[in-house]
């Protein structure tokens, strides 16, 4: 039986990979319309996620190491190095993910920044909604 079950878990896992790729590259995918550039597939849409967010996490890797060091050597708590790297962290990924998104797509420069900041939009909005509803939510629970 527990075979049987363990089979079963698997292939539900197998069956959700292409659910889980739709669901991560759909932000991307919808910003590719809202910008005017063609539709990818699912899979070159989480081809060139990956790409990108592979490039982005060894980059901020490295940013990360020099403002720590930067910061030791300055004398300056860990935890404002912390605030630097995310702050330096939003234009690399920007430059990053443009620069990628738009050699990729075969598209100009400027084009992949309105995608990076179409896709940051969309997941603001999201965010917003999704803290609204909690709010109302608190709210109401609040004053039952």
């Amino acid at each position: 039986m527990n075979a049987v079950a363990f089979l079963c878990c698997c292939a539900v896992v197998l069956l959700m990979v292409p659910v889980a790729l739709f669901l991560l590259t759909f932000i991307y995918r919808w910003s590719c319309v809202l910008c005017g550039l063609p539709k990818p597939t699912v899979l070159v849409a989480s081809g060139i996620m990956f790409v990108a967010w592979l490039s982005l996490v060894m980059a901020v890797a490295v940013l990360e190491a020099v403002v720590h060091e930067a910061c030791a050597w300055g004398g300056l708590p860990q935890w404002e190095a912390r605030i630097i790297v995310y702050l330096l962290a939003l234009p690399l990924d920007l430059l990053i993910s443009a620069g990628i998104e738009s050699g990729l797509m075969g598209a100009r420069f400027g084009k992949g920044v309105e995608l990076w900041y179409t896709q940051r939009l969309i997941l603001l909005s999201i965010l917003a909604v999704v803290g609204l509803v909690v709010g109302i939510v608190l709210l109401i629970r609040q004053f039952a």
